[in-house]
């Protein structure tokens, strides 16, 4: 059952999974990378399906994820909505450029942060799924200030070091770039955990 959550979902399962540790007191620090990270602090995306979290530390992962999974029932969300996949699929840089993270909710011992714009945009273009990453990537693109395919390349390299961009992320830039100057969305408004 897939869930489609939008940033005002977002905002409000955050609210209840950080109401719910803080009722077990618990501590976590959280990580999101992937929409949900785009939707909190980049720009509007409409909806995605599922909160990538990276594992929590300090903190349990099985806390969150029974924590997430209450708030899940209530709104009858996919039990996965908030789940620690991005970890297995490869997809977080860890041998280049150092990912930066931005918090978001810092109070109680619960630490919520988003990856950086340009780690969000690496990931993307190592993901570059047709249809689902396009627009995600040319809006980071501009927010990241990667006019050229060069660029694109020599950036992707920083964050993965010895791998070059996939066939297909190549066609989605050279499609994007093709298109005509590259917009820098506007920013939504501040989140408040």
């Amino acid at each position: 059952m897939p869930t489609a959550l939008d940033r005002d979902d977002i905002i409000a399962g955050l609210r209840e999974l950080i109401a719910e540790l803080r009722a077990a007191g618990q501590v976590a620090g959280i990580r999101l990378a992937g929409g949900a990270a785009l939707a909190l602090r980049y720009f509007d995306r409409g909806t995605t399906q599922d909160l990538d979290s990276l594992h929590v530390r300090p903190g349990s992962d099985q806390e969150v994820a029974a924590a997430a999974a209450r708030v899940a029932e209530r709104h009858d969300w996919d039990p996965a909505w908030l789940n620690f996949e991005v970890t297995r699929a490869d997809a977080l840089p860890t041998l280049g450029r150092e990912v930066v993270w931005e918090a978001i909710h810092d109070q109680d011992g619960i630490l919520v942060q988003v990856a950086s714009k340009e780690a969000l945009l690496a990931m993307k273009l190592r993901a570059n799924r047709p249809g689902r990453d396009t627009r995600d990537i040319r809006l980071l693109l501009g927010l990241c200030g990667v006019r050229t395919l060069e660029a694109c390349e020599d950036f992707y390299e920083e964050f993965y070091p010895g791998d070059s961009l996939a066939p297909r992320a190549v066609s989605i830039v050279t499609a994007i770039l093709a298109e005509g100057p590259l917009h820098v969305p506007d920013p939504p408004e501040p989140v408040e955990l």
